[in-house]
């Protein structure tokens, strides 16, 4: 009995082994059919992974390396070996483009291509009898990558009024098409014609042809010119036949709108859109709005948007400047010009004048008036202040002329002759070393005039000598040439008569106490001659 089980336990530990050695072959073949299934897998995705040829469309801005691969994913071992900018997409064209696939080096064939029909927008041609045939005329827009050839493949013939079909090929140069079909309608009138709001229809829109201007009725061009948006038709009979133009008035335009820039001070806190807006107007009712939120108190510049918009929903922007400033303007006089006044009147310094400024308008001003004497002849100056709001301060000096009267040439007259010697030749230096020449005449008062700039001409030379010569008691006349142009003095002494000439210059250097040939000989030193009227003076023959 123990021997029995020791034979079936020695078959059983057999039959263990015999299994266990089948289940381990069993999974070294299935660990093996696993590997080369991998392995075929790998090769299969790296084998078909990239692509063998690459198609890329005229035009085309730029290639990407994605577009080399089927799944469109790349990698850090991919990239392009080949520099693809020297590809030219603008031109069709074969290229060899190498790249890395998975690190390996591999050659794709890339094929620039056009497969594009061009884009063409055709459009009905609207004419009469007389129309030339034009096949661009039936192409609203046409575009393509390439050069475009426009052919009709059918030409109707014009027999009448009517609508003839038209057949338009639009072809680029790599033999895309594309086909439109259109319509030639011959008629009268047009078969619609848009109108913008504001605008006014008259028959000559309407019309191929003037001599059919008579096949449109006044009143019908009255209604519609009388009425608002919306379609509406005109009728034109020409021969017993009707023809129809659809007449639709639109209002596609948005308002006028002009804008202006506007300046304003930093303390003004607000500020109407209205004061930006120069001018706008619009075929109907229209509204404004200030679309920029303004930012008061900051000095600078600002930009301002304003917005138009009519009833039929048309819109319009326009941009301006706003400028905010500080002020720092001082105000402006106006009305200073220079005054004379006559001696002791009553002057009103005020009259007249007004002091403005930029941004507080007429302002109050003071008047300086310490340094004018209205009671002595002379020159004087008061000064004119005016301060804004803003502390900005103006001083403008105002000229004051005070005339003079006899009087004041007299006292001019003694204090200058005191100063000038008692005797002909003492005055006749005296004048002619402190007052200057120049070509004034002195005006009203040629003595006041040379004692008070020290300067003048041979006549102001010679009232100053005559207003002298009688203040020191001689007797004294004022001569001059025939023609007016030299001025100077007869003086008597002891009894006799002389010619002295105070004007400065060597010309006049003998005619201190001179007789009538010594005068006579001084002035002929210019090309022609001058005298004297003898008639009018006493003779000087000492």
């Amino acid at each position: 009995m123990r021997k029995k089980e020791e034979v079936l336990g020695n078959v059983e530990e057999e039959t263990t082994k015999r299994i266990d050695k089948k289940i381990f072959k069993l999974c070294i073949g299935m660990l093996v059919i696993s590997v080369i299934f991998i392995l075929f897998i790998f090769v299969a995705i790296f084998c078909w992974r990239s692509k063998k040829d690459v198609y890329i469309e005229l035009g085309t801005e730029e290639i990407l390396l994605s577009d080399f691969f089927y799944n469109g994913r790349t990698n850090s071992f991919d990239g392009f070996v080949t520099d693809i900018t020297t590809i030219d997409l603008s031109k069709v064209g074969d290229y060899v483009v190498l790249i890395k696939d998975l690190g390996i080096t591999k050659r794709v064939n890339v094929h620039v291509v056009d497969t594009t029909a061009p884009e063409v927008v055709f459009k009905d041609v609207y004419a009469y009898t007389n129309y030339v045939f034009a096949v661009d005329d039936f192409i609203e827009s046409k575009s393509d990558i390439s050069q475009l050839t426009v052919t009709a493949l059918s030409v109707p013939e014009i027999t009448g009024f009517g609508d003839y079909p038209v057949q338009i090929e639009v072809k680029d140069a790599y033999g895309n098409i594309t086909i439109g079909e259109v319509f030639l309608h011959i008629g009268v009138i047009k078969t619609s014609f848009t109108l913008e709001l504001g605008n006014k229809l008259s028959k000559e829109d309407l019309v191929y042809d003037k001599k059919d201007i008579s096949s449109i009725k006044d009143e019908d061009i009255a209604k519609i010119n009388a009425s608002g948006i919306g379609e509406y038709e005109i009728c034109a009979v020409v021969n017993g036949q009707s023809f129809i133009s659809k007449i639709i008035i639109q209002d596609s335009l948005p308002p006028n709108l002009t804008l202006k820039e506007v300046t304003i001070f930093d303390d003004v806190e607000s500020i109407s859109k209205e004061d930006f807006i120069a001018s706008v107007s619009d075929a109907s009712s229209f509204t404004t709005n200030l679309k920029t939120e303004i930012t008061y108190k900051t000095v600078g510049e600002q930009e301002i948007v304003i917005e138009a918009s009519d009833a039929h929903g048309n819109k319009i922007e326009q941009k301006t400047k706003l400028h905010i400033i500080h002020d720092t303007e001082p105000p402006v006089f106006y009305g200073l010009s220079d005054v004379s006044v006559r001696k002791n009147s009553a002057f009103d310094f005020n009259l007249g004048v007004t002091a403005k400024d930029n941004k507080d308008g007429v302002v109050s001003f003071t008047v300086d008036t310490s340094r004018v004497s209205l009671k002595e002849a002379g020159t004087y100056y008061a000064t004119y202040t005016a301060i804004d709001k803003a502390g900005n301060e103006k001083k403008v000096t105002r000229k004051i002329t005070v005339n003079h009267d006899l009087f004041d040439t007299q006292k001019k007259v003694q204090a200058f002759a005191s100063k000038a010697g008692n005797t002909v030749p003492e005055i006749n230096s005296y004048i002619k070393s402190n007052i200057h020449y120049s070509d004034s005449w002195g005006g009203d008062d040629p003595v006041w005039y040379g004692l008070t700039n020290y300067r003048g001409n041979c006549y102001v030379h010679a009232k100053i000598m005559e207003a002298v010569l009688k203040e020191k008691g001689y007797e004294t006349l004022l001569i001059w040439t025939t023609d007016k142009t030299h001025y100077w003095n007869m003086v008597k002494v002891n009894g006799k008569w002389y010619h002295t000439d105070s004007t400065p210059g060597s010309k006049q250097e003998g005619i201190i106490l001179a007789n009538d040939q010594k005068r006579y000989e001084m002035l002929q030193y210019q090309s022609h001659p001058r005298d004297w009227d003898r008639t009018l003076w006493p003779e000087a023959n000492s």
